[in-house]
């Protein structure tokens, strides 16, 4: 089938539309699995969320976010805001079977780059952004004192 027989090719996505990737990142977990999934595909944006976990010495954090895509081929902006739920914990050995832990929040909104194609393959992120870090007393959660920071991550994987 042809384009000339009446056939018009359609530029939406049949498959690569999901992706798990390792990021690195220098706010919030020092690495993260996460998985990928284009929701929406628009003629000029394609939306995803992100939803991942990482557990790192005495830590865990699991990051999720909702992504906003540009572009038609395999190289793309991309805007995002991602949120960090991050339990930093410490067991007692000794004399004690308590836990102590401190909850805190980091919000990422970033600009970035992702190589990812319609079909499955390689799928490759770097962004950058400020940083918003949360970190909100144990017996008042919304009494919080932000601070601002930069930060940057980088991401590989396989979209299928």
């Amino acid at each position: 089938m042809t384009a000339g027989a009446g056939f018009v090719f359609s530029q939406d996505r049949t498959n690569g539309k999901n992706a798990v990737y390792a990021e690195g990142a220098t706010r919030g977990p020092v690495y993260s699995i996460n998985y990928d999934r284009i929701f929406r595909q628009g003629e000029k944006l394609a939306y995803s969320f992100r939803a991942g976990f990482s557990i790192y010495n005495n830590t865990v954090s699991f990051p999720v976010g909702i992504n906003f895509i540009t572009g038609l081929n395999e190289h793309h902006a991309e805007f995002s805001l991602t949120v960090i739920p991050y339990i930093d914990y410490d067991v007692h050995l000794v004399g004690s079977n308590n836990t102590e832990s401190d909850k805190y929040i980091f919000v990422n909104p970033s600009i970035g780059y992702r190589y990812q194609k319609k079909q499955a393959g390689v799928f490759l992120k770097a962004a950058a952004g400020p940083s918003i870090f949360l970190d909100p007393p144990s017996n008042d959660f919304w009494n919080m004192d932000p601070k601002l920071c930069a930060f940057g991550s980088i991401g590989v994987g396989i979209s299928f």
